[in-house]
């Protein structure tokens, strides 16, 4: 009970913190998925003008070379007073090897949803690692937040081969809860099924979700919420420290911002209409709900599987900087032996490492030039408040690295 009233006593101070941002007025309405879908791929013709959007994979049309090699980079965070991080080449044989380990737990990777290259390497970084896993008798299973937690059954179905994948497609509703193309992840559900991998839904079920845009979480009935959030008391704490408030200021409220300026947050995700336009509060709550189930989920899983390693297929956003998925399941494992929390960025580009807004939007990778991208952020001591003493280097708390692996290819 303790636990419980330390959780909602944090959701209770939440108002007055965070329902103060301030934006443009929207001139119109725009479905949120679709315009997102829309910044994810740059057609800024599309947005700027409001006309309908054909969900498109930003890709489309490039040659994809299933045999060419994957160019992967260790992030070197660096905390110190130069406050320089580097980049460490891989080999494609060492990376496996670092994101399988022994004791299992589980791998983000970090997608963009309407990149037919990322899910093609993700495809193949699922076979490869079944392959790796077998080798020591370990379970692997595939996370998806494409999938929302009510459907799992569905996924045991098509696993077990009893519905083809135009089935599974339609069963979970994919083309009304999550819109990007389904052929993008194909292959991936078809290695899956093939092998006999384990799918596991780890989204929030969008009936719940609006309830949080339109009241926050304290509108989602106690049971419901313990349902995605397991340990409230860490769930709160975690949002307590300095490391999370600057993932906030960065990350968070910038795509706030850029949502309130392009007139999106008069719906719901999933298109209810709201009275008022969703304050900062609401729009919070869901994504921290969000990131929560998530991670959430993948413990369950692993902690009920030693040993076993979970590949979570999440979009990148969730995974960066640490404080989305990767930190939270981080937390739940301190306590078990599934202790490593593995992220990484599939093909990021400069427009993923900034505050969301802040980059115009343009096509390709940085794969050239990866030293570009912003690799880690600096976050004060907690206390340090005196803008005079901000950039001491004696008032640096630490470090979050952009993620632990960029993967190129």
């Amino acid at each position: 009970m303790k636990r419980i009233q330390l959780f909602y006593s944090f959701l209770a101070a939440l108002g007055p913190i965070y329902d103060s941002a301030e934006g443009l007025s929207p001139s119109s309405f725009l479905n949120r998925r679709t315009l997102i879908q829309a910044i994810g791929g740059g057609v800024s013709s599309a947005i700027l003008s409001g006309e309908p959007i054909k969900p498109v994979f930003a890709d489309e049309g490039q040659p994809a070379d299933d045999s060419a090699v994957f160019q992967v980079y260790k992030v070197i965070p660096d905390s110190s007073e130069a406050l320089s991080p580097s980049l460490q080449a891989l080999d494609a044989s060492t990376f496996l090897q670092r994101i399988s380990p022994n004791q299992g737990g589980a791998l983000w990777l970090g997608e963009h949803h309407n990149s037919l290259r990322d899910h093609k390497m993700q495809a193949k970084l699922l076979r490869d690692l079944f392959v790796e896993r077998a080798k020591a008798g370990t379970n692997v299973a595939v996370g998806l937040e494409q999938v929302q937690m009510q459907f799992q059954p569905v996924l045991d179905e098509f696993i077990a081969g009893k519905l083809t994948a135009d089935e599974l497609k339609l069963m979970v509703q994919w083309d009304k809860r999550w819109v990007w193309p389904f052929e993008g992840y194909q292959e991936i559900f078809l290695t899956a099924q093939e092998l006999g991998i384990p799918l596991i839904a780890l989204n929030v079920n969008s009936e719940d979700l609006a309830l949080v845009d339109q009241g926050g979480l304290p509108a989602l009935p106690r049971q419901t919420l313990l349902n995605y959030v397991s340990d409230p008391a860490g769930f709160a704490q975690f949002a307590s420290s300095a490391q999370f408030r600057t993932y906030v200021d960065y990350v968070i409220r910038p795509s706030y911002d850029l949502h309130l300026a392009l007139g999106l947050l008069k719906n719901t995700m999933s298109g209810e209409k709201l009275d008022q336009q969703m304050s900062f509060r609401n729009f919070y709550s869901g994504r921290i709900l969000w990131d929560e189930t998530m991670a959430n989920r993948a413990f369950a899983w692993t902690d009920a599987n030693p040993g076993g390693l979970l590949i979570g297929l999440v979009g990148a956003d969730h995974v960066k900087f640490s404080n989305g998925i990767p930190g939270r399941y981080a937390r739940m494992a301190t306590s078990s032996s599934n202790a490593a929390s593995i992220s990484v960025m599939l093909n990021p580009t400069l427009i993923d490492s900034k505050p969301a807004g802040s980059v115009g939007m343009f096509s390709g990778s940085t794969a050239s030039s990866p030293d570009m991208i912003t690799l880690q952020l600096r976050y004060l001591k907690d206390g340090v408040n005196d803008e005079t003493l901000v950039g001491l280097p004696s008032s640096t708390g630490g470090v979050l690295p952009l993620a632990d692996y960029l993967v190129f290819g």
